[in-house]
C-alpha cells in the first residue's frame, strides 16, 4: 500500500523492530511451517509484508499444497513476499502487481536478493491474457476497489485465496466472494482475521 512520505522512513529500523528473524540488515523468513525447508530473505523498504502481520502467515498457511508449478497472480504484492514465497514453495511463475511504484521497486530488489528474478514480473497493470491462482491479501474494502479495476479477475482464477477479512466483517466478506462467482471452500483463522480458499462457480 502507498506510504505517504517513504522517502523520510528509516525501513531498516521499522523492519528491524517488526519483521521476523531479522539480522544483517535483512528479514530471514522461515518457510518450514508452509512445505518447505527454504528460507525467503527479505530487505527492508516500503512494500507492505514482513511476516508480521497475521494476513499475510494466513496466506502463506493457505497457499501450502496449492500452488505446485502453478503461476500466481499476487494482486498488491507489496514487498513481493507472497509472490517469492509461492516460488520457494513450487510455483513455476510469479506476477505480481501493485499501485505503488516503491514497493515494485522493493519487490524487484528482493526477487535479486533470492535469485527468483527470471521468474517474476513486477507492474502496476496485469498483463491482459494473465491466469493462474489469484493471491490477494487486502482489506475487504481495497479488493472491492480492485475488482471495480479488474473486473474480470475472477474468471482468470485457478484458485482464488484472499485474506484481510476482520472477523466482524464475515457475512460482507463470504457475500463479496460469492458476488465473484466464486465458492470458499476452507478458512483459517488467527486472531481477529480470516482468509479464505475459494474455487470458481461459473
Amino acid at each position: 500500500m502507498p506510504t505517504p512520505n517513504s522517502n523520510s522512513i528509516d525501513w531498516e529500523s521499522q523492519w528491524a523492530q517488526f519483521a521476523p528473524g531479522f539480522k544483517n540488515g535483512r528479514a530471514h523468513i522461515d518457510l518450514s511451517p508452509y512445505g518447505t525447508k527454504k528460507h525467503l530473505l527479505l530487505q527492508p523498504g516500503p512494500g507492505f509484508g514482513d511476516l508480521s502481520h497475521p494476513t499475510t502467515s494466513l496466506m502463506l498457511a493457505c497457499m501450502r499444497g496449492e500452488i505446485d508449478e502453478q503461476t500466481i497472480l499476487d494482486i498488491g504484492c507489496g514487498s513481493g513476499i507472497l509472490s517469492l514465497a509461492a516460488l520457494l514453495m513450487g510455483a513455476k511463475r510469479a506476477i505480481g502487481i501493485d499501485i505503488d511504484e516503491g514497493a515494485l521497486r522493493h519487490a524487484c530488489l528482493n526477487a535479486e536478493l533470492n535469485q527468483l528474478q527470471q521468474r517474476t514480473r513486477f507492474s502496476i497493470t496485469l498483463p491482459r491474457r494473465a491466469e493462474g491462482v489469484v493471491l490477494i491479501n487486502m482489506i475487504l474494502l481495497e479488493q472491492k476497489t480492485v475488482l471495480k479495476t479488474i473486473p474480470n479477475l475472477p474468471s482468470r482464477a485457478s484458485l482464488w485465496i484472499a485474506s484481510g477479512f476482520l472477523t466482524e466483517q464475515r457475512s460482507a466478506a463470504l457475500s463479496f466472494i460469492q458476488e465473484l462467482g466464486l465458492q470458499p471452500f476452507e478458512e483459517k483463522q488467527e486472531g481477529e482475521w480470516f482468509a479464505l480458499k475459494c474455487k470458481r462457480t461459473i
